[in-house]
């Protein structure tokens, strides 16, 4: 989830840079889960930058309605304004997530836990995890800020060339990595990402794997045009492509339980064919009557440079989150339980819907006014701010834990329980859900302390925290992971979840309050 904060030019005498980093993993992820593609995490907080003329976020940005009025034209090339753009991109999530709901019900009763649906699991988290390391979400926030200042400097012709250079550089170097992860990937799978498949098992999650490295190159070129759209404030197609690839999955699935030997093809397939859908959605934000797109080579060009050095930090934060599920996949394929791999699936998808929800409202409501508290140097309201934010998230947290435990096994017995997926698998998934519920309230809360902390202009503690965070998780599941099975998975993410939150926390409050300390007739305004 990319987070750009703007600043008013007239509260700044110079203009800061925005805050650009990947936030909240864990909500990111619960996100991405229920959209099914990696993308998906980035597209629901709008981007809104105006180099030279930055606006505020509470200011009303009047909608800007081309030629076509209410038309399905007239909605592609229309530029939302910031409430609007939310209120369309969240509405858009809550379709996507009903639909990742009824995908899951079909997958489940077609496959269950079997050897199919264990190497499905397991396939998708590599190429998945390449897309966010090398575009994913990151590629918006480091190309967005370029491209804007580019076309403001240098006129449209330049932006296009930009946008040309960028699709180029991205795919020939995605291409490569394709190749070489493709050649290898059988390593990869014995090694890394399931060493505990049998020798079936594994070569089915090989050949899977192949076939879906497909989707990075697709959805590369989607994640540039996800960028030119954004920068326009075009965000109708975003959102529609959104929906687009669960349908594409369900049509897989359905696929499969009417063409004999189709088998786990037919999801596979379907990823394939989510992405190309999602391409065609988005492919005419590449298009306009005042450029076009080529293929460039110039990697000496100072603005796609720029666009790289942006790009590398924060792909490298969305690498950790993603590496954390290779890290579950790895062991879950080595636990005792059959149906482990499954069952943590659809459990932190049954837990991400609370943490999507309230990390993404939680978070999006308090990071303005942190951030203007922060720039305007309130100190003591900002950490009144803080502590309000705070307060909300957890209590809404707990009260959303409640739910899970009492609801958590019905739910599960109306959704899942069908099919290929008996009640055995239903109580193990209720186990990891419960263990995985317990540290809601610390899950949202990093979103609230993260943003309190990049409005402070401090980036580098969540990404420590975070990397700690997945190296301690590694360290106790390799320790429980015989003695508790598959629930040390989810045990172990809880913990350290909860020590992030608390290291994040304590890092926050000591530098409120040395800034407290250093300006005590800081003004006090209502937050």
């Amino acid at each position: 989830m990319t987070i750009t904060a703007p600043i008013s030019a007239s509260e700044s005498p110079a203009l800061k840079p925005p805050r650009r980093v990947r936030l909240g993993g864990i909500t990111a992820l619960a996100q991405s889960a229920w959209m099914g593609f990696p993308l998906g995490s980035e597209i629901l907080e709008p981007i809104r930058l105006a180099p030279g003329a930055v606006r505020r976020w509470t200011q009303v940005v009047r909608p800007h309605w081309p030629a076509g009025g209410l038309s399905l034209r007239g909605l592609w090339r229309r530029e939302f304004g910031i409430a609007e753009a939310s209120f369309l991109l969240m509405a858009s999530f809550f379709l996507s997530a009903a639909l990742g709901s009824v995908r899951q019900v079909l997958f489940n009763a077609q496959f269950g836990v079997s050897m199919e649906a264990n190497a499905y699991y397991a396939a998708f988290r590599l190429p998945d995890t390449l897309f966010s390391l090398v575009a994913g979400g990151a590629l918006s926030s480091a190309m967005i800020p370029v491209l804007l200042t580019t076309r403001q400097d240098r006129g449209e012709s330049a932006a296009w060339q930009l946008v040309s250079l960028v699709l180029t550089a991205l795919l020939a170097f995605m291409a490569v990595i394709i190749v070489i992860v493709g050649i290898f990937t059988p390593f990869f799978v014995e090694n890394l990402l399931a060493p505990g498949f049998d020798a079936a098992t594994s070569r089915l999650t090989v050949q899977l794997t192949r076939i879906m490295l497909i989707q990075p190159l697709i959805l590369a070129v989607g994640s540039v045009a996800t960028a030119v759209l954004n920068s326009r404030n075009q965000f109708f197609p975003t959102a529609l492509s959104v929906v687009s690839h669960n349908i594409a999955l369900i049509i897989g699935i359905l696929a499969s339980t009417t063409i004999d030997g189709l088998g786990i093809l037919g999801p596979t397939l379907g990823v394939i064919g989510g992405a190309t859908l999602q391409l065609l959605i988005l492919l005419p934000g590449l298009f306009d009557r005042n450029g076009h797109i080529a293929m460039a080579f110039n990697f000496a060009d100072e603005r796609l440079r720029e666009v790289i050095r942006l790009l590398i930090p924060n792909g490298l934060s969305v690498g950790v989150n993603y590496s954390g599920f290779i890290v579950d996949t790895s062991f879950a394929t080595r636990a005792p339980e059959t149906a482990g791999l499954a069952a943590l699936y659809n459990a932190f998808l049954l837990v991400g819907l609370p943490i999507a929800l309230l990390g993404q409202a939680v978070g999006q409501a308090a990071f303005p006014r942190l951030t203007a508290h922060a720039e305007r140097g309130e100190w003591r309201p900002m950490r009144r701010t803080q502590f309000v934010a705070l307060g909300a998230a957890v209590g809404l947290a707990l009260g959303a834990v409640v739910g899970l435990l009492l609801l958590g096994r019905p739910v599960i017995r109306f959704l899942f329980e069908r099919g290929a997926f008996d009640a055995a698998a239903g109580d193990l998934t209720y186990r990891v859900l419960v263990i995985y519920a317990v540290a809601l309230p610390a899950y949202v809360a990093t979103e609230v302390i993260t943003r309190g902390l990049i409005a402070l202009r401090d980036t580098r503690t969540p990404l420590l925290t975070n990397t700690g965070q997945l190296i301690s998780r590694i360290i106790l599941i390799s320790l429980l992971i015989q003695p508790w099975g598959v629930v040390a998975i989810p045990a172990a993410f809880a913990i350290t979840s909860t020590l992030e939150t608390l290291a994040l926390g304590g890092v926050l409050w000591r530098k409120l309050n040395r800034r407290i300390t250093v300006s005590p007739a800081t003004e006090e305004t209502t937050p």
